[in-house]
């Protein structure tokens, strides 16, 4: 794993901003800044690691007004609320049912991501969710419907959308400049076993309800002193498919963004990874996927995070949140025509990425246009990280159907992980 990209160094440094604060002054409407009653009303589901940074990050957002924090935890609850002047709940569904809230951001365990995002859609509300996008691929495919039918706006956690080089890197792989793609590589930081399984009392701040709640649409388990924090979380396949998704999400989402090779035809999936079924993580690690999309090749393993467009010709881009290169150097000088693309900006370049990510989901919602990183998009690339944990736990060959949104001549162990609960 590269250490520059990996999700653990990322949260550690998530940890350090995301301690409650003293709001400034802008928040409350001073200082020039728009007046609450013109702001776009937030409630945080989920205000840990990534959540806590989040919610500092909406501070920034002059449009947004941060008013109500739900959590199992009582105290990041309560200090969150406490920051923003709001009210916490224990129960995030009485958090969506308040009719004075626009909008959630939900940065929970992953295993609550899609049930949450529904029930904010239905409530008719905007949903900014983390990655990965759901448990299982059944789940996945449910949500697409139930925000167009409600007509709400959807924001993807991936900030990568929101780096001018990532957006210029797909603007010219989309115009052709490295020719038509052949092939398409892709790497993930790696994820891993281990963790206790020995059962520990539930902490005080927690608390049985807590824990309950915590566990929510999936089974209830022993606690253990490494299941409820990272990187137990991401780890463990009751509430996640590990970094198949959780850092797959982010280089995938580069390649949807770059190249509709998903779309063209059938996608066959076959590989190779490592699942410790007697450890408390036991998601896959280690994987390395040979995949076709329609004509076009992907291969898709653990390492850092980038991914690369080849060309027929030999030519490629290669986009990471590090930075773009390409095989030739002149090959980045190429203007990108805005004009001819279907590839819009974000809410404007520069500053914190978190920053930028939660002005165009705000402003989204506001003016009720689609976000940068959209829902469509979201469920593509998702469904390559799920579709690559069933050929590993089945080992075998699965094929997907991108237009009926199918598995093909699916096995029975195919379909059981595919609607697994």
């Amino acid at each position: 794993m590269t250490k520059n990209f990996s999700r653990r160094t990322f949260l550690q440094a998530s940890v350090a901003v995301a301690s409650p604060f003293v709001v400034p002054s802008s928040v409350l409407g001073q200082d020039g800044a728009v007046v609450p009653s013109e702001r776009i009303t937030v409630g945080h589901i989920g205000v840990g690691n990534e959540g806590g940074g989040l919610f500092k990050a909406m501070q920034a957002v002059k449009e947004a007004q941060s008013v109500a924090t739900s959590d199992c935890f009582k105290s990041r609850r309560e200090g969150y609320a406490k920051a923003c002047k709001g009210k916490d709940y224990a129960d995030p569904y009485e958090l969506i049912d308040r009719a004075d809230i626009d909008c959630v951001v939900i940065a929970t365990p992953d295993h609550w991501h899609v049930p949450l995002a529904i029930a904010a859609a239905k409530a008719k509300k905007g949903a900014y969710v983390e990655k990965p996008l759901g448990l299982t691929l059944s789940q996945i495919l449910q949500i697409e419907k139930v925000f167009a039918d409600n007509a709400q706006q959807f924001q993807y956690g991936t900030q990568q959308r929101s780096q001018e080089h990532c957006w210029k890197g797909c603007a010219l792989v989309r115009q052709g400049v490295v020719g038509k793609v052949v092939k398409i590589e892709v790497d993930a930081p790696n994820g891993h076993g281990g963790g206790s399984l020995a059962e520990a009392p539930i902490p005080a701040d927690l608390g049985e309800k807590g824990y309950q709640l915590w566990n929510g649409p999936t089974l209830v388990r022993p606690y253990t002193a490494d299941r409820c924090k990272p990187d137990g979380t991401y780890m463990i396949y009751d509430y996640s498919i590990g970094y198949l998704g959780g850092w797959g999400a982010h280089p995938l989402d580069i390649m949807v963004w770059g190249s509709d090779a998903d779309l063209s035809g059938t996608v066959t999936v076959e590989g190779t990874g490592t699942i410790k079924y007697d450890e408390l993580c036991n998601t896959v690690h280690s994987w390395n996927m040979n995949i076709k999309l329609g004509e076009v090749d992907l291969v898709f393993k653990t390492g850092g995070d980038r991914t690369r467009f080849i060309g027929e010709s030999g030519d490629w881009i290669q986009v990471r949140r590090g930075g773009i290169e390409a095989s030739k150097p002149e090959l980045l000088q190429v203007p990108v025509k805005e004009e001819a693309l279907d590839l819009p900006k974000g809410g404007g370049w520069g500053g914190a990425t978190h920053h930028k990510h939660c002005t165009d989901f705000v402003l989204g919602v506001k003016n009720k246009v689609t976000p940068i990183s959209n829902l469509k998009d979201a469920v593509r690339s998702d469904i390559i990280s799920h579709l690559s944990d069933i050929a590993v736990r089945t080992q075998s060959v699965v094929k997907w159907n991108p237009k009926d949104r199918v598995l093909i001549d699916a096995t029975q162990a195919q379909k059981d992980i595919m609607y697994r609960r």
